[in-house]
C-alpha cells in the first residue's frame, strides 16, 4: 500500500468515526424534580407535591402535607411528574403515558386514617400504570402515602416487589380532616 492509499483509508476511517453522531438511548433516566398529585372529587379541587429541584443530595426536598375530606369516595388522582431542573420545565408525564408498559407507579399506605387506593387505568396490556387513581378515605386522622415509579418493572403484577429501576420514591404525609 502507498502513503497516498494509507492517508486515503485514514481519512475514511476519520469521517465514519467522527461524523457518527451517538443517539440517545431510549432507557436513559430521566431527573425527576416534582411530582404532582393533582386531586378533584367531592369537596375538592387540590395539588399537593413533592419538589427537588437539585435532585438527590443537597437541599432536602419539600413535601406538602396531603389533606383530603373525609368519609368521601371517588376522589381522582392525577400524577404529573416533572424536571423542572430545565427552563423550560420538562413534563414527563407524556413519556410516562405513551411508555406505559415500562412504568409503573405503586401506593403504599400506612396509618390509622389511610386512604384506600385503587388503579383507575393500565398499560396497553392491561396491567395497572397508576397515572390515575381513586382514593377513598374514612375517619379524620393522619396517614402517610407512599408513592414509588418503577421503570421497566419486570412483574407488573406484584405491587409488593414489581422489580425494574426505582425513578422517584416520595412519602407524602396525609391529613385527613
Amino acid at each position: 500500500m502507498t502513503t497516498y492509499h494509507y492517508l486515503l483509508l485514514l481519512t475514511a476511517f476519520s469521517l465514519v468515526l467522527f461524523s457518527c453522531k451517538k443517539d440517545k438511548d431510549d432507557n436513559e433516566q430521566e431527573l425527576i424534580t416534582t411530582v404532582e398529585l393533582h386531586f378533584t372529587g367531592p369537596g375538592i379541587d387540590a395539588r399537593f407535591k413533592y419538589e427537588d429541584l437539585d435532585g438527590p443530595g443537597g437541599n432536602a426536598p419539600v413535601i406538602d402535607t396531603i389533606t383530603l375530606p373525609a368519609n368521601t369516595a371517588d376522589l381522582n388522582c392525577f400524577i404529573h411528574v416533572y424536571d423542572r431542573s430545565k427552563n423550560p420545565a420538562v413534563d414527563i408525564t407524556d413519556e410516562i403515558l405513551e411508555e406505559d408498559k415500562e412504568h409503573l407507579f405503586v401506593f403504599g399506605v400506612s396509618g390509622p386514617a389511610a386512604p384506600a387506593i385503587v388503579y383507575a387505568d393500565a398499560d396497553g396490556n392491561g396491567a395497572p400504570l397508576g397515572v390515575r387513581t381513586k382514593w377513598t378515605t374514612g375517619q379524620m386522622g393522619l396517614a402517610n402515602v407512599r408513592v414509588t415509579l418503577y421503570h421497566e418493572p419486570s412483574d407488573k403484577g406484584n405491587l409488593g416487589n414489581p422489580g425494574g429501576e426505582v425513578d422517584v420514591d416520595v412519602t407524602f404525609p396525609v391529613l385527613v380532616q
